[in-house]
């Protein structure tokens, strides 16, 4: 199964507010349980705004200890969310002919998963924590979680 079909089937099963770790994992696919183990995405997080190393609201994440790496990610940024007034755009997931490269930063954490609600509340309604494919300078591609528009409170 494609990677990018694997995330989005991921996704569907994600409710409007709750991120991944509230899914059942027992219900998913064989192939979406060895999809989920081998990129274990409760310890990425994606940033392309506002909360990014060296922007306005770091200070908001700063006590999450972990590795930061960049990299790019597919999708694109729309004018939309409480970022824009800051002059950083929401990401929509769209259709590959649609994608563009996207500057990302990338935390890995353990201590993510104690912080998801904390993280979910600062986002606000606005925004909906799903998973996303990303690729790091190195080369090495994953997936993680990201906020993006809530399409669902458009």
């Amino acid at each position: 199964m494609d990677f990018d079909i694997i995330i989005e089937k991921l996704n569907e099963k994600i409710s409007s507010r709750d991120g991944f770790e509230k899914i059942d994992i027992e219900k998913l696919s064989e192939t979406e349980q060895s999809f989920i183990e081998k990129y274990n995405p409760n310890n990425t997080l994606i940033i392309y705004g506002t909360l990014a190393p060296g922007r306005p609201n770091h200070f908001k994440i700063e006590h999450i200890k972990g590795v930061w790496k960049t990299g790019v990610l597919k999708g694109k940024l729309v004018n939309e969310g409480w970022g824009s007034d800051l002059g950083y755009f929401g990401f929509r997931h769209t259709k590959t002919d649609e994608q563009e490269n996207i500057e990302a930063f990338v935390l890995f954490s353990n201590d993510l998963i104690d912080n998801w609600a904390y993280l979910d509340e600062f986002e606000g309604e606005g925004y909906r924590r799903l998973l996303a494919k990303y690729e790091l300078d190195n080369g090495e591609i994953g997936i993680g979680n990201i906020y993006a528009i809530n399409q669902a409170v458009d």
